[in-house]
């Protein structure tokens, strides 16, 4: 691992937290305004709210931890968590939130 590729990963998993947050604030408001929310629904996005942009830190802190470890190239996977949970985001909407009929 070099270190030029993990400060740059770590600055853009920094810029990635701030791009996801706003994509789940603007993606909870859609589904507010066009589906049927349960209370459990609510919190379960609510929570992703804050869990999905804490997944980028999370990630750049592991990837620098292995980094002072002296780990391989592999632990650049760990840039990916971020994007794998904000699919798994989705995916819930798609699956368990139900569209509002009397749109």
């Amino acid at each position: 691992m070099a270190l030029g590729w993990v400060v740059a990963g770590t600055i853009g998993q920094f810029l990635l937290a701030f791009m996801m947050f706003m994509l789940v604030v603007f993606a909870f408001s859609a589904v507010g305004n066009t589906h049927r929310i349960s209370p459990f629904n609510s919190s379960v996005l609510d929570s992703a709210m804050y869990s999905v942009p804490a997944s980028c830190i999370v990630s750049a802190i592991v990837v620098i931890v292995l980094y002072r470890m002296g780990a391989g190239k592999l632990a650049y996977l760990w840039y990916t968590a971020p994007l794998v949970l904000f699919s798994g985001y989705l995916v819930y909407i798609k699956l368990f939130v139900e569209p509002d009929s009397n749109l």
